[in-house]
């Protein structure tokens, strides 16, 4: 009793004790996950509002990994990351389009597309992978097995699948309602089909006379920063940025080897050959696995690369020498054997399963013309039956039935399975090439590799520059002289790799989440092939800022330009009366080109800018104009004349034309940016892979 009363009276003291440590427990587990608490939990990216879970991000990724392995794709994760998420952001901003529009797929047209009318489509997949009739027969199968003698087990994964294809009919028929909508909203009416016809149905042929924004020297002409920040001030939202984003320079140092572990390879190489020379077969390479060699029998004809050949054709038995060289890489050969046969044969094939006397019987009834091959498979005795099949003699795999297949008599039917009491195979030879000139042919491949000293070397280099240039201008500054050349970057959340260099998410990572003006530990190892160091100059959250050196450059261009073309204006403007005048006092000369409206954009700006063309479009032939300030200089211009002659108005033909320049043909490329709008996405996904 006396113990219970102590715990009580210290049940105060107990409860502060352990709600301390959970506190501690907790706050520890944020600070060490970064992920928990108020951080990103399992949420990899948010859509608008939308989450995309961790788990269900990562088996998209094991699947898309699956594909590529299969498709034999070199894989850089972090790329393939980024494309999965791409991919299911566009998914999210997809499905909640489909519930604001409201859209759905009924039953009866679910079943009409699975097993009605419109099933076309549907049952010649399933004629192809299955050799089923049709829908409605797999589906009969599945939910009728008893009927096809089909246990549960087969049942149950033809129901799967069978759910499976309806899932993705269904996401088919959306998508094909949604498209109609998005098609029918931004179609052309009669105005604009005329009005885009009338853009492109006529030519202005002009003369013109051109002073050029860079035959004035720029220094008459200077430009402040006020000025810089006005004209981003004008155009502001041409600088927005959809997320945040770091303004990098970055080195990249390749690991290849020096000089001297390239005079050591081409040692190496001749010490192979001399080895190579000297030994039976490849044994002189024996333990080098630097040397991968590659042995096999083939022609003439079969050798691709020219200088094998050459070397097979010419070189004598036991002969090896380097054949080519393409950089670092070197490719040795050795001639091991050289024989004159017969390297393939055309055979009509089948095999027996039954008894070696039902094979015999049946290979009597067709060397003696009583049974066809035709009716032979419809007697269902034979199976894996083929016609005119090429087989290569000297294919190793080949070399048991070699002897049998050189020596059998044309046009005659046998087995060289003599000894089996079943399953034996029978041929018939149909032809024969002739004797060839076969090479038995080491194939030897050598790369020269850096070697650790010279991969040691440009480690602790690049790291003494780092420890002598630790600010990010002193990093940009120096690389040069230190021979090194530095190159800019932007990156952001949605980054996965540093200027298309494989694997280096790593120096994404690092330049997301450091202070402005700080440099990078290096980067990358033996395995990636390089060393890559970072500096983080600048970080933009918004917009890219009028401080941008690349945004600065422009729009002191612009400024400038703008400046210029006020002052030639004046200069010029009223001082002659023709073409020929303008062009003396200008110092330039009359030229002529064509000018269709309809042709112009922004980023087709012609002879003079889209401006120029908008005004050319609008004067009448006779009537010298300008000066005008044209996208590179001043212009004046005088239309000679207006060509008419196009093809007559078809409001089809225009409104088409509609679709695929200005209406939904021509938005549907930017769908995810029309979708998303005013939303924002949130990409976690260098929270989670910091590799």
């Amino acid at each position: 009793m006396a113990t219970l009363e102590k715990i009580r009276s210290k049940s105060v003291l107990l409860l502060v004790i352990i709600g301390a440590a959970l506190l501690a427990f907790i706050i520890g587990d944020f600070f060490t996950s970064g992920r928990t608490l108020f951080g990103t939990g399992t949420t990899v990216a948010k859509v608008d509002g939308h989450k995309i879970d961790i788990q269900q991000f990562q088996r998209r990724v094991e699947q898309a990994n699956q594909q590529a392995q299969q498709s034999g794709q070199k894989i850089d994760q972090a790329l393939l990351q980024q494309q999965v998420l791409n991919a299911m952001v566009a998914e999210k901003l997809y499905e909640a389009e489909l519930q604001k529009l409201g859209l759905k797929v009924t039953d009866a047209e679910l079943t009409d597309a699975m097993l009605g009318s419109g099933s076309f489509y549907l049952d010649r997949m399933i004629q192809q992978q299955f050799g089923i009739q049709s829908a409605s027969a797999l589906h009969d199968m599945a939910f009728n097995p008893v009927k096809y003698g089909m246990d549960e087990q087969q049942a149950l994964q033809l129901r799967s699948y069978w759910v499976s294809l309806e899932n993705q009919m269904e996401q088919m028929l959306l998508q094909q309602k949604f498209q109609n909508l998005f098609a029918g909203a931004l179609t052309a009416n009669k105005l604009d089909a005329k009005a885009l016809y009338d853009e492109n149905a006529s030519t202005a042929n002009i003369a013109y006379v051109k002073k050029e924004f860079a035959s004035v020297a720029d220094d008459e002409y200077p430009v402040s920063a006020d000025e810089i920040r006005n004209e981003w001030n004008a155009h502001r939202e041409a600088y927005a940025i959809a997320e945040p984003q770091r303004n990098v320079t970055y080195i990249d140092v390749e690991i290849a080897p020096s000089r001297e572990d390239l005079v050591a390879a081409e040692q190496k190489v001749e010490d192979a050959i001399v080895a190579l020379r000297n030994s039976p077969d490849t044994e002189g390479l024996a333990g080098q696995t630097e040397f991968v060699v590659d042995r096999q029998k083939t022609n003439s004809r079969a050798i691709r690369d020219a200088q094998i050949k050459r070397f097979a054709d010419t070189a004598s038995v036991g002969g090896a020498a380097l054949v080519s060289r393409v950089g670092n890489d070197f490719t040795l050969a050795k001639v091991l054997g050289r024989t004159t046969e017969i390297d393939t044969v055309t055979v009509d094939f089948f095999y027996v399963t039954a008894a070696a006397s039902v094979a015999d019987s049946i290979i009597d009834a067709l060397n003696s013309g009583s049974m066809t091959f035709e009716q032979l498979a419809s007697t269902g005795q034979a199976e894996g039956m083929q016609t005119a099949l090429t087989l290569s003699l000297i294919d190793p795999s080949m070399s048991p039935l070699k002897d049998a297949l050189t020596k059998a008599a044309t046009g005659r039917y046998f087995t060289p399975d003599t000894a089996m009491t079943q399953n034996r195979r029978v041929f018939k030879v149909t032809n024969r090439t002739t004797p060839a000139t076969i090479y038995d042919l080491a194939v030897i491949q050598f790369t020269a590799e850096p070697s650790n000293a010279t991969i040691n070397k440009l480690q602790s280099d690049l790291q003494a520059f780092l420890n002598g240039n630790t600010t990010a201008q002193a990093f940009k500054d120096n690389a040069q002289e230190a021979g090194y050349q530095a190159f800019p970057a932007v990156v952001s959340a949605s980054t996965g790799q540093l200027a298309r260099i494989p694997d280096s998410r790593s120096s994404v990572t690092w330049a997301m989440n450091a202070k402005k003006g700080a440099v990078s530990p290096i980067f990358g190892d033996e395995t990636t092939g390089r060393f890559i160091a970072v500096a983080l100059d600048d970080i933009y959250k918004d917009y890219i800022p009028a401080t941008d050196p690349q945004v600065a450059s422009y729009l002191t261009s612009e400024v400038r330009n703008n400046k210029k073309a006020a002052a030639l204006i004046e200069q010029y403007k009223g001082k002659a009366s023709d073409l020929q005048g303008y062009a003396q006092i200008m110092d330039s000369r009359v030229d002529s080109t064509s000018v269709s409206f309809g042709q112009f954009s922004l980023y087709n700006p012609g002879v003079a800018g889209s401006d120029v063309a908008a005004l050319i479009s609008i004067t009448e032939p006779g009537k010298i104009t300008g000066p005008v300030q044209a996208a590179t200089g001043v212009v004046v211009f005088d239309v000679i004349n207006v060509d008419n002659q196009g093809r007559p108005y078809n409001f089809d033909e225009s409104a088409a034309l509609y679709d695929r320049t200005r209406g939904a043909g021509a938005l549907g490329g930017n769908l995810q940016l029309i979708l998303l709008g005013n939303g924002t996405v949130t990409n976690n996904l260098q929270k989670f892979f910091r590799d």
